[in-house]
């Protein structure tokens, strides 16, 4: 579930080489951001150059200033195409989830989200970690991203109360809370085992989950 693997590494043949403008500029593009993504998950942020970028992305300095004024500016379009990724992995993965089956939605992203993460550690380390010292345009990035977040579980939890499963309502900026909690919970992961580990988080994610809704079940997920 690599979100390259359709990426090509292979330098763009030079001269007249019938492939549509628009068509090279996309796979330049998409290479720089996996570049970037890379770079940054190997060096950290403050430590990347667009020397590191264009080295992993096989593209050379002035492709890379024709598309982008620095570093900042391709991390940043990086970031938010590595979210748009995800969260279409997300909708995918819900796509055959009966839609009042609210418990299943939840365990079906929170076991989706991790595992992309799982596949794809460059991303994940960017969304999760490196983000933090990547100034403020990635921080409204992230706030951004975790408001998605935060309004799915919502959603999940709305379907819950239709049906009469959860007992009462909760503040709406719990919702925030418990993506903050999900937040710190994989970035611990990726400081400290490993991104391989991530999936072990799931049971923990899933049982407090259904606790801050008022359905505690500390056993559920633990053979998921």
């Amino acid at each position: 579930m690599g979100l390259d693997n359709a990426i090509d590494r292979g330098r763009l043949p030079r001269g007249t080489h019938g492939l549509n403008p628009a068509d090279v500029i996309h796979s330049q593009r998409m290479r720089m951001y996996f570049g970037a993504l890379e770079a940054v998950s190997e060096r950290g942020f403050l430590s990347t150059t667009v020397a590191d970028i264009v080295a992993r992305a096989n593209v050379s300095r002035r492709t890379f200033y024709q598309q982008f004024r620095g570093r900042d500016d391709c991390f940043t379009a990086a970031f938010e195409a590595a979210v748009d990724l995800v969260i279409g992995y997300l909708d995918d993965s819900v796509r055959d989830t009966p839609p009042t089956d609210w418990r299943a939605l939840i365990h079906t992203t929170l076991r989706e989200y991790l595992r992309v993460l799982t596949d794809n550690s460059p991303c994940a380390r960017a969304l999760h970690v490196e983000c933090l010292v990547a100034g403020p345009i990635v921080a409204n990035q992230r706030r951004e991203m975790k408001t998605v977040l935060a309004q799915r579980m919502h959603a999940a939890f709305r379907i819950g109360r239709g049906v009469g499963d959860i007992p009462q309502d909760i503040p709406d900026d719990a919702f925030e809370a418990l993506i903050g909690a999900i937040d710190d919970r994989i970035r611990d992961c990726l400081q400290g085992p490993e991104p391989t580990a991530l999936p072990e988080l799931l049971p923990h994610l899933y049982q407090i989950s259904l606790a801050l809704f008022g359905t505690p079940d500390w056993h559920a997920g633990e053979t998921a």
